[in-house]
């Protein structure tokens, strides 16, 4: 036996002497046999197991062994109170809040309280109870001082109370949201709807259920802040195109694909409005479902200003084209315009609502709306657009005075106006030779937003001073995506009369030309 064999064996019986020891000794601890049996068990089954275990052993005796954090050690260095005094006064904390700006105080200084209901009459705070002409109330049908609706109303309160219990997955979702929800589908002729408490957080919650990072959305460079806001939450690549230009469009959708050949096939969505919200104009429907076959894209709509007001019975843009709702893949909005309530609204396939219920997180995890105003939606609905004659006699009124209006402004070289057929949103803007003379000696962009925020703050404050109330559409620049260019906000009310209707016309009119020309 040569020396190394000898000792590779001497080690061996060094190491079973040094085991067998160790195991006598571990045996006269009582309960010892159970751990020795689970270590053995373990090796022979699944050694590396048992190399984790004894790594966090020893990692749990080391942590608990370890000395504590101690002040007192050589690398700690005491300040003496006059160098801790001078840290503080020269420590600039973070403000609590982000400072308000020049443009911020002007919103805030501008905004008229009104005393009374709001209504297409108002009287506001500080006017000696003076009465104006109010075409700033979205509620276009003057819904909210309706009687019926009123009763319907003071009902549900007295049958549910005020708010909701909490989630519609808790207590929260009661029988009037169903109802409501089966009346939306009903009127619109989907499968199934579904509502959330906040108009604002539906577009913003609805994306990101079905679109995440990798898939594909294609959008207006003009498309409202609360979709942009859903695309950003969803992480999807999104791909833009100029406002309305539907040759841009095509091909965008051919590079956006193109881009995309590779790997897994991506979710692929076209999004766009009913009515643009800062636009007033729509967009070319019936084109872009001819594209969205071609290209394979589903189309998701935002109704929230065209639904209640376009089409014979107020179902939104495709009823206005012609275009069978099932065209349009997800269909949402909010409740605050026509309907005269709160809260939004998304509808279309089962599969899809059904889908929300469990990933949407404002539905998950915000409280329902009042059933009160789930309520009033319904009777709206059932009372209101499902008649016949209150429909023909209402869409024919409100359509007349819009473009009583429409005529009237069109006459004025002072301003641009964007409008659809028969809708009674309008954006009137400077035109654009009258706003390039007025800032022409401005070169830095925020002071020149600043400059056409106070030209239109005049002209408001023009119309109030002649009993007419409007308002700066109000934007907030700093999340939009591209710039949205400033204008002004007008909505009719269907019980304006005619002669008031065109009152208010002419004032805007002539307040342009006094503080433009």
């Amino acid at each position: 036996m040569s020396a190394a064999d000898r000792l590779v064996q001497d080690l061996n019986i060094l190491i079973e002497s040094t085991v067998s020891n160790i195991t006598t000794t571990i045996s006269k601890v009582p309960g010892s046999a159970i751990v020795i049996r689970y270590v053995q068990s373990s090796y022979q089954n699944d050694p590396a197991r048992s190399v984790l275990e004894l790594l966090l052993l020893l990692f749990a005796v080391r942590y608990f062994l370890a000395s504590k954090y101690s002040y007192n050690k050589k690398n700690y260095v005491r300040l003496t109170e006059d160098e801790v005094e001078e840290l503080i006064e020269d420590w600039t904390p973070e403000p609590l809040i982000k400072p308000i700006t020049e443009l911020d105080q002007k919103n805030i200084d501008d905004i008229p309280i009104i005393e009374t209901h709001n209504g297409p009459i108002v009287k506001l705070q500080g006017h000696n109870g003076r009465e104006f002409l109010n075409l700033t109330s979205t509620d276009v049908y003057n819904f909210n001082n309706n009687d019926r609706i009123k009763q319907e109303a003071i009902r549900s309160v007295r049958k549910h109370g005020v708010g909701s219990c909490g989630p519609a997955g808790f207590y929260g979702h009661q029988d009037a949201h169903w109802d409501c929800e089966r009346a939306l589908s009903d009127f619109l002729g989907t499968e199934r709807s579904i509502l959330y408490s906040q108009g604002f957080a539906t577009s913003s919650s609805v994306i990101p259920c079905f679109l995440k990072r990798g898939d594909v959305i294609i959008a207006d460079d003009k498309i409202n802040l609360g979709i942009q806001k859903g695309m950003q939450l969803s992480r999807a690549s999104v791909f833009w195109y100029e406002h309305n230009n539907m040759e841009e469009l095509e091909k965008v959708m051919i590079l956006a694909n193109k881009k995309k050949q590779r790997g897994p096939i991506p979710r692929r969505f076209l999004i766009t409005e009913g009515i643009y919200e800062t636009e007033g104009d729509s967009p070319d429907l019936a084109t872009m479902i001819k594209l969205k076959h071609k290209y394979k894209y589903r189309l998701l709509i935002d109704e929230s200003w065209s639904f209640g007001i376009l089409g014979d019975h107020g179902k939104g843009l495709p009823e206005q084209l012609g275009i069978d709702r099932k065209e349009i893949d997800i269909t949402l909005g909010v409740l605050a315009s026509a309907f005269g309530s709160a809260g939004g609204f998304c509808t279309g396939e089962t599969a899809m609502v059904e889908h929300q219920r469990i990933t949407s997180l404002a539905y998950t995890f915000s409280a329902t709306m009042p059933a009160y105003l789930a309520n009033s939606t319904t009777a709206v609905i059932n009372w209101f657009f499902k008649d016949d004659e209150w429909r023909a006699k209402n869409f024919t009124s409100i359509r007349h005075k819009s473009r009583l209006f429409r005529d009237i402004i069109a006459e004025s070289k002072f301003i641009d106006m964007n409008n659809v057929d028969n809708s009674p949103m309008f954006i009137l803007r400077i035109a654009e030779p009258i706003l390039d003379r007025k800032l022409k000696s401005i070169s830095d962009k925020a002071q020149e937003a600043l400059e056409i925020e106070a030209l239109l703050q005049l002209i408001v404050d023009e119309c109030l001073s002649e009993g007419v109330l409007i308002s700066r559409q109000k934007v907030l620049p700093e999340f939009e995506t591209f710039p949205v260019d400033r204008a002004i906000k007008v909505t009719i009310s269907n019980d304006l009369t005619d002669d008031q209707v065109q009152r208010a016309a002419r004032t805007i009119v002539n307040s342009f030309r006094v503080k433009l020309q």
